[in-house]
Order: structure tokens, then C-alpha cells, then sequence
């Protein structure tokens, strides 16, 4: 299948309008004329496109190389699919192609004559003089003369288009003279103006900026006993992953900018095939070599590692320097390893270290220079070697080479995936510091006021944290914060089919495990939706049946009371319409209004017997489920509602939940509630009884008895839930105290 196959789902999201200018054969074959990717023009390019890619597909690479030009590389299934996305409205790329004049012709596709006039330039823009490409140039731009000479002269000017012409409709290699015209005026037609130049340069700043910064290179170090295969599994990973960058390189040991010590007072080297042959050098000696190669791998990595990966390099290297703490002998090296360790921590860590490891016996007998004590000794120690902060994937070395190889082409492929989500456009910002809690767009300043509706805030001192954070990014503060890792990918693939075109999505992780709530966001910042995303089967159940309870009881509540509307979902996910809410001083109280509202729920619901004592019940109401809006509330989170509940259950949960929870109201106010009638909470019953038709002085025992049937359930795995536990057995024990 052809890369122009493979990729006709993915190239409609790249923008409003694309079109294919260039790319591999259609028919998969490839006589060397084409390059690996597929040109791309883009009407109104979508900077955060990738988050809308079909299940299967996954973004490795993502570089915005050219002014208007960004180069992706895809990988789907073990292959790899680039694409080079231009939308330069100002034709101040390289080629100086407005890239607008392709999509002036209404046409679903791009004519072969203005194919031709693309390649044309493009071609002698790189000095590409092979007669094979002209001579397809030309049987290109003879399909219609007239048009391609027009097409010529509205991408790139009448003067460039003159002097192509001739050539590309005769098939003619341009010459040296020609190549030089034609640059000449590509280059004015570039920067021709000071307007044209001003824009160049904030761009060019901008972006130089960002690939310092952001360097799309992988370093990838493989270390293991002797007998292991790194060698092996070096080169393997260099040919498996080599698709998804622009170079590749590979280091035995050291990056090797200082020269070998001993070439330094001109000794030879000594017997690669025998490292622990010669003895150790003293102490002193050992501490200015160990001195000595720390400084080479430090330069290494700010001059030559440093230089492949801004180049998008894959750099592969072997032992590399945890080696000297294992195998010290093999340099002959007589250093505290604790020393070591010390200074490794101080150099730059691998994207990815590949740990080789197995049984002694077996790795013996690939190679027998490490007595068998040797080999299991630094087989244990390479399993403690590598400090807790270096990202490590450990292998059985026994396995088969391409079993191994493909192993680290999938942690490769996902740690590539994580980061180039995490650099789309402005990126998140990860709060809190340690595990992430919210992923928050940051920036633009509208998508990120936006986003931070993902959260609200009850407790009083949340409530206070999250005003900061909401005055901050309201003036674009929330660009300050780093760029966090990216969404979970399970989140992201399975939000795809529902993230706007142009928009992005803020996250938050959801208080019960494998579930996830976010806002789907247009480019303007408008919420096009919320989402729940469930990750495992058990979390993709509670959407089930929270799906289903709202069909079944919604219609249940009075008029003003509602249920967000279902607009869409996918297996895992439910996306509902957006809600506006309005501030709530005191959302631990519960409005006299909205428990009549819950106690009209109780009674209601078709084939109701009104002598039951039993009724419907949302089943989690507390203030973090309510939302107040202009006409009334809306009620969320419906996987726990139920028919056959006891009166003054939702009341109940509500006072509990806030008591436990919120430290409000207190012990006593809950008391003096529903035994005298007394404040909200007092108020609060007499509401729910008398639209619920029961008597309010049952509300007492139905606490006790909710109390009793609650708490042995409740599993506390935080502080503050531990805390909640308590009070609500101090609250059930004061109850059952009462006379």
C-alpha cells in the first residue's frame, strides 16, 4: 500500500482544504524520483490536527521547519508515514509559493499542470538537475501548455516563470545560469519588502527558538554483561526506528571528543577482545581518567549529542558511562562506585536506556570472556545500577532479536508519541507538580480561560487556589508554566472522534480510577461539549449505566431541574451538551427549592405507587454533582441513581458528603437539623417532605439508617478521606447516643 493510501484518512484533518502536491508512486512503486514524504498544501492549517487521528494512527514526530512549513512523521501498524504540511499565506517559504493560489481553482484535486509548475520549482530550487525528474515535469505540464505556463507564473512570479518554461515543457535539465535567475528572484520575491523581512525574522526567531528548546532528536543508550548483544540490538534499532528521524548515528562507549587518553603520549590500544586482560591503574590514576571521561561525556552531550538531536538524529550508544560503575575493570578503573553514580547524575540522562538482562548460563555461552561469578554479578548490579530518574525499559536478553527489537521500537514509538502530543501548539500545563491531576491548555489565552472550567472547586481553600490560577491564566500566565507530559494516550485516542477541528481539550482525572472528565474546545474557546472517558471495563460499565439511568429517570424530574443531553458517544466515552453555570456562594447548603425538586424526584417516575414508601433517588448528590445555572440546576453524574430508595436518601448523602468532606456544616449543626428543624438544614426537610409526601420528624432515623448502610462501604485512600471516615463515625456514634 502506498503512503498516499495509507494516509487518506489522516490528510483532511491537516486543515479546512488540503491538497497533495507530491509524494511516492500511487501504485507503491518508486523508481527513486520521489521522495519519502507527501507534500502537503493546507488551507487554514489546524495546529493541533494530531489530536483528532483515527485509532492506530500516532504522531512520533512533529517539526515546524520552514517559516509556514511543518514537517510529521506517523507510524501505524510498524510503518511510517510523513507528511510536509505548507500554509504560507505570504510565499515566504523556501520555495516562495503563496500557497494559497493552489486551492484558486475549485477543484477537488491539483491539475498535473499545476503539479508541474510545483515541481518545477521545487526541483530547481534544490538543484536537482536529474534528467528523469524533467523529463516527468514535462509530461506533466504537456497535458495543458497554456495552463501550466499560467499556473507557473501565478505561483511564483512572471520573471522565475520565464526562464522555467522553456525548460520544464522541453524536459531540460536547467543549467548552473538558469538555476542562479531563477534563485535570485525566488529571493526577492521572499523578502522583497521590509514588511516581508520584519515577518521573517519573528517567525525565524520563534522557531529557531523552539527547536533549540524542543530538539526532535532520541538518544537511546543499550548496556548489559558482555555476551548480552547490545551490538546486536544497536543495530537493529538504528534500522527499525531509523524511519521516524532524519539521521542516525551510533557511539560504542563515549561521544569521543576528547581524543584516547593514551594516544595522548602515543601508546596503542590495548586488546579489544581481552577489556579485563591488564591491571588496574593506582587510585590516583584512576581518579584523573574517571575526571577525564566525565568531561568527554559532558562535552559530548552539549556539543555532539545535543547537535543530532536539534538535527532530529536517533543516537544510539552502547555501555555508555553506568558502564564505569559496573564494569570498572574493563577501563581498568579503581573508583568508589558511589562516586560514580554522583557524577552520572550530574549528565544528561538517555530519552530511553535499554537494560539487557537474562540468565547467567545462556548468556555464557554467546560469549565466554566473563567467568560465570563475573557475568552474575553484573547482571545484579545492572539491575540496581541506574538511578530512579533515568527512564529505563529492561529486557530479557535470551528473547529473540527481533522480539527484543520490536520491544524497544514500541517504547520508542510511545515515549516519541507522548512528547510530540505534549509540543502541539502551546502545549499543557500538568497541575499539580507531582501526578498530573488536570491537564490545562496554555494558551491561546481564550482556549485556556476556557479550559479551566474543567474544575470547580467546592472547598473554600480549593476555591481560593483555582481563582489564582483562573486571574493568572486571564492574562496568559498559564504560558509560564512548563509544558507538562501530554494526556494519557488511552484519554487521547479515545477523545479523537470529538475534539473540534482547530480546538484541543482540557483533562481532568476523576476521583474513581480509569476515569477522566474533559472539556472539548473550539480554537475560539468556546466549550463545544464535556466529556466522561472511561479508560478499563470496569469504568466503561459506570458509563454504561449512567447513560442508561438518565433514559430512564430524567423525565422524573420537575421542570426546573435537568439532565445534561447526551450529543454524542463511542465505546468508553459519553459526551454531553455544555452547561453554563453561575456562581454559588455557600454550595454546601442546600437550597430549600432544590430539595423540594429532589423530593418531587422521590414521588415521581411513571407507574409510581403512591402508598410505597420507597422512591427514586440520584444516588450521589452533593454539591460537586449540582450545577446552578440561570433557569434552575442540572444534575450530573447519574451512574448511581435508582429506584426502591429510602426517603430522604439524596438529603441525606447531600449533608453527609459536605459534613464529611467539607468540614461543613458541623457535627452539631447536622444534629440540630434533623432532629429540631433547625437552619438550612431544617429547611431543607421541611422541603422535601412536603414534596415528597413523607413526614419530616423520620428524618432522623433515616440519617442513622443511612449512616449504618454507608459507612462500611467507604474506602479511604487519602488523608482527607480518612478524615471523612472518622466523622462519620463520630456523627453515627452521637446519633445512636440520643435517647
Amino acid at each position: 500500500m502506498s503512503r498516499d493510501a495509507q494516509a487518506s484518512s489522516v490528510l483532511p484533518l491537516l486543515g479546512t482544504r488540503v491538497l497533495v502536491l507530491h509524494g511516492p508512486e500511487p501504485d507503491g512503486t518508486d523508481p527513486g524520483l520521489s521522495g519519502r514524504d507527501i507534500d502537503c498544501a493546507v488551507l487554514d492549517i489546524d495546529p493541533m490536527w494530531p489530536l483528532r487521528l483515527p485509532d492506530g494512527w500516532r504522531l512520533v514526530q512533529s517539526l515546524h521547519y520552514d517559516f509556514y512549513s511543518w514537517y510529521s512523521v506517523l507510524e501505524r501498524d510498524g510503518r511510517v508515514v510523513e507528511i510536509d504540511a505548507t500554509d504560507d499565506p505570504w510565499g515566504l517559504g523556501r520555495d516562495a509559493i503563496d500557497t494559497r493560489t493552489f486551492f484558486a481553482p475549485d477543484t477537488g484535486a491539483l491539475s498535473p499542470s499545476l503539479r508541474a509548475a510545483y515541481l518545477a520549482v521545487k526541483r530547481i530550487r534544490k538543484g536537482n538537475v536529474d534528467p528523469a525528474e524533467w523529463a516527468r515535469i514535462r509530461d506533466l505540464a504537456s497535458v495543458d501548455r497554456d495552463a501550466f505556463r499560467t499556473g507557473l507564473r501565478s505561483l511564483v512570479g512572471e520573471r522565475v516563470a520565464e526562464v522555467l518554461s522553456p525548460l520544464a515543457l522541453r524536459g531540460a535539465s536547467p543549467d548552473h545560469l538558469a538555476t542562479r535567475r531563477v534563485n535570485r528572484q525566488r529571493y526577492l520575491r521572499r523578502f522583497g519588502s521590509p514588511a516581508r523581512v520584519a515577518r521573517a525574522l519573528g517567525v525565524a526567531a520563534s522557531r529557531y527558538v523552539d527547536r533549540i528548546g524542543h530538539p526532535a532528536g532520541f538518544t537511546v543508550l543499550i548496556v548489559g554483561p558482555d555476551g548480552s548483544g547490545k551490538s546486536s540490538v544497536a543495530a537493529r534499532v538504528i534500522e527499525s526506528c531509523g524511519g521516524m528521524f532524519k539521521r542516525q548515528v551510533r557511539y560504542h562507549w563515549r561521544p569521543g571528543v576528547l581524543p584516547r587518553p593514551g594516544s595522548i603520549v602515543r601508546k596503542d590500544p590495548s586488546d579489544p577482545t581481552a577489556p579485563h586482560a591488564r591491571a588496574p591503574f593506582p587510585s590516583a590514576a584512576s581518579l584523573a581518567f574517571l575526571g577525564y571521561y566525565w568531561i568527554d561525556f559532558l562535552l559530548g552531550d552539549l556539543i555532539v549529542y545535543r547537535r543530532h538531536r536539534i538535527r532530529t538524529g536517533l543516537v544510539v550508544t552502547e555501555r555508555g558511562w553506568w558502564d564505569l560503575m559496573v564494569d570498572p575493570a574493563r577501563y581498568r578503573l579503581r573508583v568508589p562506585a558511589g562516586l560514580v553514580r554522583a557524577m552520572g547524575r550530574v549528565l544528561r540522562a538517555p530519552d530511553l536506556t535499554v537494560v539487557l538482562d537474562g540468565k547467567p548460563e545462556v548468556l555464557l555461552e554467546r560469549k565466554d570472556e566473563l567467568s560465570p561469578a563475573e557475568m552474575e554479578r553484573q547482571l545484579i548490579a545492572w539491575r540496581s545500577a541506574l538511578p530512579g530518574s533515568v527512564r529505563q525499559l529492561r529486557i530479557d536478553a535470551t528473547r529473540s532479536l527481533d522480539e527484543i527489537t520490536g520491544e524497544v521500537r514500541n517504547e520508542v514509538v510511545r515515549l516519541l508519541e507522548a512528547r510530540a502530543i505534549g509540543w502541539l501548539g502551546s502545549g499543557w500545563a500538568t497541575l499539580p507538580g507531582g501526578p498530573a491531576r488536570w491537564w490545562l491548555p496554555r494558551g491561546p489565552r481564550a482556549v485556556a480561560v476556557a479550559g479551566l472550567g474543567v474544575y470547580r472547586p467546592v472547598k473554600t481553600s480549593s476555591r481560593v487556589g483555582w481563582s489564582v490560577v483562573t486571574a493568572l491564566t486571564a492574562v496568559g500566565g498559564l504560558r509560564l508554566f512548563p509544558r507538562g507530559a501530554a494526556p494519557p494516550p488511552g484519554v487521547r485516542r479515545a477523545l479523537a472522534p470529538h475534539v473540534p477541528a482547530g480546538g484541543s481539550f482540557a483533562l481532568a482525572r476523576a476521583n474513581h480510577p480509569g476515569r477522566f472528565v474533559a472539556l472539548l474546545l473550539d480554537g475560539s474557546g468556546a466549550v463545544s461539549g464535556f466529556a466522561k472517558i472511561a479508560v478499563d471495563a470496569s469504568a466503561a460499565a459506570t458509563l454504561d449505566r449512567e447513560a442508561d439511568s438518565i433514559e430512564r429517570f430524567a423525565g422524573a424530574l420537575p421542570a426546573d431541574v435537568s439532565v445534561p443531553r447526551i450529543t454524542s458517544g463511542t465505546p468508553g466515552v459519553l459526551v454531553f451538551e455544555p452547561v453554563t453555570s453561575v456562581p454559588w456562594p455557600r454550595p454546601f447548603e442546600l437550597d430549600e427549592p432544590l430539595a423540594s425538586a429532589l423530593g418531587s424526584f422521590f414521588r415521581g417516575g411513571e407507574g409510581h405507587d403512591p402508598a410505597s414508601p420507597l422512591g427514586l433517588a440520584h444516588g450521589d448528590m452533593a454539591p460537586w454533582n449540582v450545577l446552578r445555572t440561570q433557569r434552575g440546576w442540572t444534575l450530573v453524574d447519574w451512574e448511581h441513581a435508582r429506584s426502591g430508595a429510602e426517603p430522604f436518601h439524596d438529603l441525606c448523602h447531600w449533608v453527609v458528603q459536605t459534613h464529611t468532606l467539607l468540614g461543613n456544616p458541623s457535627e452539631d449543626d447536622v444534629l440540630a437539623g434533623f432532629h429540631e428543624g433547625r437552619g438550612w438544614i431544617g429547611r431543607a426537610i421541611a422541603a422535601y417532605a412536603d414534596a415528597a409526601g413523607v413526614d419530616a420528624s423520620e428524618a432522623g432515623s433515616a440519617l442513622e439508617g443511612y449512616l449504618r448502610t454507608t459507612t462500611p462501604s467507604v474506602r479511604a485512600t487519602t488523608r482527607q478521606e480518612l478524615v471523612g471516615v472518622e466523622r462519620r463515625h463520630l456523627l453515627l456514634a452521637r446519633l445512636e447516643a440520643r435517647p
